[in-house]
């Protein structure tokens, strides 16, 4: 069994167009697979599709005549290696409920009540369109049922993100703004923000109510944090302002 490729890409604005047609010998038939899909900065899209050829010299034929049809509109060849340089982005958690039900948590409470400080974040990332394009397609039910008000953050995060808040959940901009926000050395939500407008006068801030106007009292906090940020960072907001 053997294989023969070639690679060929053009450059677009914000992408490359690129077609990878390879050659795959099978017993009694020859593939010639034909992929088309664009490079972005970080990631790649596919679409395949194949043609069967009894005979290698068909399909090396329908290979060359594919290519030079593509040089003609602008393509040129690349090596194969450049399907496999897409620079992933890197993945940052920025929170998990059993961090905080695992630590220290009153017994007396139910751990559902660890959700609380971050859902109320997780809500206004909802409410604000801010959650990644994954997201936004498999948690879509759940997503309008916070926007509506009949599901709290807090539960939304323990039913859909099984607890985990990480830069996987959420858009290239409010993945910046969390490493800001929530930084676990410089935590500005949930030891000052939280803390001080919700927590003050409770034991801990796991005794925080999951309730509405709780979240309407975080909700203008969190929007001016995020407006400082962009003021602050304005080639990182509007650079990272395409979701996931």
């Amino acid at each position: 069994m053997g294989k023969i490729e070639t690679v060929l890409t053009k450059q677009g604005k914000i992408f490359k167009d690129y077609r990878h047609l390879t050659i795959t010998e099978a017993t009694e038939v020859c593939i010639l697979n034909i992929i088309k899909g664009r490079l972005y900065v970080d990631r790649k899209t596919m679409n395949p599709k194949y043609e069967p050829y009894s005979t290698k010299q068909e399909a090396i034929d329908r290979l060359n005549e594919l290519a030079d049809e593509l040089k003609d509109k602008g393509f040129a060849e690349e090596p194969r290696d450049i399907l496999f340089q897409i620079a992933e982005k890197e993945i940052y958690v920025f929170d998990k409920a059993k961090w905080h039900y695992e630590g220290d948590f009153p017994q007396e409470l139910d751990h559902a009540q660890a959700y609380v400080p971050t859902g109320m974040f997780i809500t206004w990332l909802l409410k604000n369109d801010l959650s990644s394009k994954q997201s936004r397609k498999e948690d879509a039910l759940e997503i309008e049922l916070v926007r509506r008000d009949e599901m709290t953050g807090a539960q939304f995060y323990r039913k859909n993100w099984d607890g985990v808040l990480s830069s996987k959940e959420l858009s290239d901009e409010a993945d910046e703004f969390a490493c800001e926000y929530l930084n676990i050395h410089n935590d500005l939500y949930m030891a000052v923000d939280f803390t001080n407008e919700l927590a003050a006068g409770l034991p801990t801030i796991y005794h925080v109510e999951d309730s509405l106007e709780n979240y309407g009292i975080m909700e203008p906090i969190i929007t001016e944090r995020y407006r400082d940020w962009k003021r602050r960072n304005p080639q990182g907001a509007v650079g990272s302002s395409k979701h996931n």
